[in-house]
């Protein structure tokens, strides 16, 4: 079983690529147009800030891609039934989508159109698999589930003097009816 940030970091990774490519037709593996822009529609580079490994977590080099950084906000139990026999369970997380601008990039706009394409593309996975989300192993079977996950949320996060441009966006993800251990 997945914990909480690395089910949301695999939810979007593994379905990225679907939700940003295109048949040519304008529509992507789900049968809907496109989300972003067909030039900005790169992999991010996923980043849950417990990593300890080098080069993730604490500082990570934004110059060579795109970067969403996760991690958890909250955690909260509630213990429905009068034998505490299941618990239903809220996670809120925050999702940094960081771009930076490049000096050699012709447009001032370039950096902006990325950061967009990129929350597009992000909000697009979480509305289509908001309803009973699952992450599948390389086997087809399922590594972690829930039952909802949705945007609460989107703030500005910029830093200029960096060249830094981002969003935070919330998200509250929600499972029901788990089984305690007894």
């Amino acid at each position: 079983m997945l914990d909480e940030v690395t089910f949301v970091i695999r939810l979007l990774s593994d379905n990225w690529a679907t939700a940003s490519s295109s048949d040519g037709s304008g529509n992507n593996g789900f049968g809907d147009p496109t989300p972003g822009l067909a030039q900005h529609r790169v992999t991010p580079e996923f980043v849950d800030v417990r990593s300890i490994e080098p080069g993730k977590g604490r500082r990570f080099d934004a110059d060579q891609n795109a970067v969403i950084v996760v991690f958890e906000d909250s955690a909260s139990l509630t213990l429905p039934t009068i034998d505490w026999a299941v618990r239903n369970e809220d996670y809120t997380f925050t999702l940094h989508l960081r771009v930076l601008h490049q000096k050699d990039w012709t447009s001032l706009t370039y950096s902006r159109d990325r950061l967009q394409s990129l929350y597009q593309i992000a909000r697009y996975i979480l509305e289509k698999k908001g309803l009973r989300p699952k992450v599948y192993d390389d086997s087809n079977n399922v590594e972690g589930d829930a039952e909802l996950i949705q945007i609460t949320g989107r703030s500005e996060a910029n830093d200029r003097g960096k060249r830094l441009l981002g969003y935070k966006m919330s998200v509250t993800m929600k499972r029901f009816g788990r089984t305690t251990v007894s």
